[in-house]
């Protein structure tokens, strides 16, 4: 019996400095092992859009790669192969292709038909390049014995069971560059300024950003702050600055005590999106003062990766590849600090995400990290 030597490659979440390096050494030491590399393209949307009764379709969401064809991508930001956030278990009725639609529900579970087009497009195996969204589909896709090999990449770092993921590095030097430039402004206007990072369960990345940036103050997820202190706490920094002037890094997600929420009701955003430009209106009703508020978001996922991250890229490559030539799959390739680049157990993904050792790095009262020897995770 022939053994397929061909093996899908998609990405799926948000895009991160690195991604297309890892994508190329992804292809280059997979065709260097024997097997044919195919690219899906847009993540699970991909697989969902095709329709194997129309062999017309193929072609709008694969794509047969070769090193010729990836050789200048990691030149470029981005992912070559596109990317979405769809989660196949419950996929929009507007967004399902007509010939899987059901009109009798509102969402969709897809999973049938991907491993279904898995099989009738014999791959020998799936590397997906994913942030902990993408990664948990691909954990249930392994356990429903779907051959998967994950690849951690988000600029959060919240991926349990790796304490580095793609991208990382280098959304963390752009953050703490980013508010450098944005202190200046700061100080120029005597003001009060707001920093708002995405949103995420974790705010790992955002307290790292604040503290190498020093920024006076760091709001995240995992603490619920009270406005009213966190606004004392900017006065105060703002008088013992010479150029009068603070900073607040707010990591979207995060969100104000109960106790509060009734009384500030009419300054929030009801879905807790924007929770840097709550923070900034807060912080200005409750000064008196015009408070500065910028967003660095989707600027962290942009530009050249850094050297951490184009190592990272081509490690995890080498990694992938290793696990796919020995036939090892629902593994997840990881970098621990004791064991360097390894791989670990993709139902890790399915676990939750990685948050923040309030006790070791958050001192909850003034808002602000806790000074320790800090790598580049922690794991509590």
């Amino acid at each position: 019996m022939t053994v397929t030597k061909r093996v899908a490659i998609l990405t799926g979440g948000g895009d991160v400095p690195g991604l297309n390096m890892c994508l190329k050494s992804l292809v280059y030491q997979s065709i260097d092992l024997g097997f044919e590399p195919i690219g899906v393209r847009k993540g699970w949307e991909g697989m969902i859009n095709y329709n194997p009764q129309d062999p017309s379709t193929y072609s709008d969401h694969f794509i047969e790669l070769t090193k010729n064809m990836v050789r200048p991508i990691d030149r470029t930001p981005g992912s070559f192969l596109h990317s979405s956030r769809l989660e196949p278990r419950e996929v929009p009725g507007d967004t399902v292709p007509e010939f899987l639609r059901d009109s009798k529900t509102d969402t969709q579970d897809l999973t049938e038909h991907i491993i279904d087009v898995v099989k009738r497009l014999d791959y020998r195996a799936i590397i997906v390049v994913g942030d902990d969204d993408t990664l948990h589909y691909a954990a249930h896709l392994s356990q429903l014995g779907v051959p998967i090999i994950g690849i951690p990449k988000t600029i959060h770092n919240n991926i349990l069971g790796t304490d580095y993921t793609l991208g990382f590095s280098t959304g963390l030097a752009r953050g703490v560059a980013f508010i450098h430039e944005l202190r200046a402004l700061a100080g120029s206007r005597e003001q009060i300024i707001v920093i708002e990072t995405f949103a995420a369960e974790s705010g790992y990345s955002a307290l790292l950003m604040a503290w190498l940036a020093g920024a006076d103050r760091v709001i995240i997820p995992e603490v619920p702050y009270d406005p009213e202190i966190l606004a004392f706490l900017m006065l105060q920094d703002k008088r013992q600055t010479p150029a009068n002037y603070a900073v607040a890094v707010v990591c979207d997600g995060s969100r104000i005590i109960e106790e509060k929420k009734e009384q500030y009701k009419y300054l929030l955003n009801a879905n807790q999106v924007g929770s840097g430009m709550d923070a900034a209106k807060l912080l200005g009703h409750i000064t008196g003062e015009e408070v500065f508020h910028q967003t660095l978001t989707y600027l962290l996922r942009t530009g050249p990766p850094d050297g951490q991250d184009l190592l990272g890229a081509a490690n995890f490559a080498l990694s992938a590849a290793k696990l796919l030539k020995e036939g090892r799959f629902g593994r997840m390739t990881a970098f621990i600090q004791d064991e360097m680049w390894t791989d670990v157990d993709l139902g890790l993904a399915k676990e939750g995400v990685k948050k923040v050792n309030i006790d070791a790095l958050y001192n909850e009262e003034e808002y602000k990290p806790k000074l320790s020897l800090i790598w580049s995770a922690e794991n509590g």
